[in-house]
């Protein structure tokens, strides 16, 4: 067992430990003050009036008069007022503790508690002590009601109780059983955790495969969505690491192609300097630019950077002029292109981010697309989701159905599109854009022929 559990067991076993030991204290102190409190004498509101009558009583009409107001009483179910002479006799002849009766002539001393205990002195030199004896039954209000258990009776007095003992037993019982939960729950907590730190580790050591799902088992807990997250974080960190390292691969092997040619152009240059390659060079670094302008952009959108500054735009002249710039290569293939506008939009969007968007579209089916062919862009629209369709269709091949989310990714062009010249990051602008725009798209083939791709932007 490592550190790790040894730590949760101390912090689990101090803490139920505490509260053992507490539960146990309060319940000592409980017991206590009812020992306290149990001092031989009633002091509740009906022995005070009880008391009281029975003090005039004897004052007014002698012993006579509080025998037979007592022989009245004790047909009643209530408390007894017992009436002690100095020599120790009652009354009425009943027992009565030795407790009680020093307590009453505690009470009876203290001009406070007089009402709870008198001492009457009659004319003719007779002193009594009233009282009403605890007589060790409570009520729900904490009164005494009730006999003394025999046994604590003996020739008319009976032994106070015990003091109370600390409750060491349950207290040696509580701690037993909180080592042991201690230990469950230590086991418990330790073990997701340090599958956690341990998976935490080996990541940071560039291992990203590692997953702890299936080590937290059937639990349903905080500990085990953090497992799950974990296992999230480590799969998207894996992917962006293959994303990148296919990146640069693909970055350096667009980059190869030109370089490979302008150092030919310029081996040949040396060989003759009366040749004429610097249009080659040119050409070959205005490639080169591109790109490096095209993954800048991308870069941009991907991480954030390009705040979209949104503005009322009309659609139809965007489109439009999309469709005047790309008649120029349309020409050359001798492609006619269509556009179908069924109603005047208006969007929020910013202007020349949706125009590079849509037009990387259009120039993708110009560039794919067969000679002597026709491309649509059709818009459409869904009122009850409130979105905008633009449509842009080709009759090329198409690409494989495994393809059809690929394409969407850098330098990815599809098998059908690998002899055509390109670097493949036209339409994953278009989707970081249109993403960005809260849109989405989406491509699909035609049967049986054909190609389009579908833009959906909220308007």
């Amino acid at each position: 067992m490592g550190r790790l559990f040894w730590k949760f067991f101390i912090f689990f076993f101090l803490a139920q430990l505490t509260t053992v030991i507490g539960l146990s204290f309060a319940i000592w102190l409980h017991n206590r003050h009812e020992v306290l409190q149990d001092n031989g004498v009633e002091m509740s509101p009906p022995a005070r009036s009880l008391l009281a009558a029975a003090s005039s009583t004897l004052q007014f009409g002698g012993v006579e008069g509080l025998k037979h107001l007592l022989q009245d009483w004790q047909r009643q179910p209530m408390p007894k007022v017992l009436a002690v002479r100095e020599n120790g006799q009652e009354l009425m002849l009943r027992p009565y503790t030795k407790a009680s009766l020093d307590m009453a002539n505690k009470l009876a001393q203290d001009a406070k508690f007089q009402a709870f205990a008198k001492n009457i002195k009659l004319s003719n030199g007779q002193s009594y002590l009233l009282f009403v004896q605890d007589n060790g039954r409570r009520d729900e209000f904490g009164h005494h009601h009730g006999q003394l258990p025999e046994h604590m009776l003996k020739n008319g007095i009976s032994s106070p109780r015990p003091p109370p003992r600390f409750p060491l037993m349950p207290l040696f019982g509580g701690s037993l059983v909180s080592l042991i939960f201690a230990a469950i729950l230590a086991a418990y907590f330790s073990k997701p955790i340090s599958s956690l730190r341990a998976a935490f580790k080996q990541a940071s050591n560039g291992k990203l495969d590692v997953r702890v799902a299936h080590a937290m088992g059937k639990r349903r807990d905080e500990l085990s969505d953090l497992g799950h997250d974990f296992d999230a974080m480590a799969s998207r960190l894996e992917s962006l690491l293959q994303a990148q390292t296919r990146l640069l691969h693909h970055v350096s092997h667009e980059m190869r192609s030109p370089l490979a040619r302008m150092q030919m152009a310029l081996g040949l240059m040396k060989q003759d300097p009366t040749s004429d390659f610097l249009d080659r060079i040119e050409l070959e670094a205005n490639r080169i630019d591109g790109l490096v302008g095209e993954l800048l952009e991308l870069s941009k959108l991907e991480s954030g950077v390009i705040q979209i500054k949104k503005e009322q735009l009309e659609l139809s002249p965007l489109l439009n002029s999309i469709i005047v710039d790309a008649q120029f290569e349309a020409k050359s293939k001798r492609i006619n292109l269509h556009l179908m506008v069924d109603q005047d939009y208006v969007l929020e969007g910013q202007p020349d981010l949706l125009y590079r968007a849509i037009e990387n579209v259009v120039r993708n089916a110009i560039k794919y697309g067969p000679e002597s062919s026709e491309i649509s862009i059709a818009t459409t629209h869904s009122a009850l989701e409130k979105n905008l369709c633009i449509t842009v269709t080709d009759q090329g091949i198409g690409v494989k159905e495994t393809e059809l989310e690929d394409i969407f990714k850098p330098f990815i062009r599809g098998i059908s599109g690998s002899q055509t010249i390109g670097n493949g990051l036209g339409l994953a602008i278009t989707k970081q854009v249109i993403e960005a725009h809260g849109g989405s798209v989406a491509a699909k083939n035609l049967k049986p022929t054909g190609f389009s791709i579908q833009i959906m932007l909220p308007y």
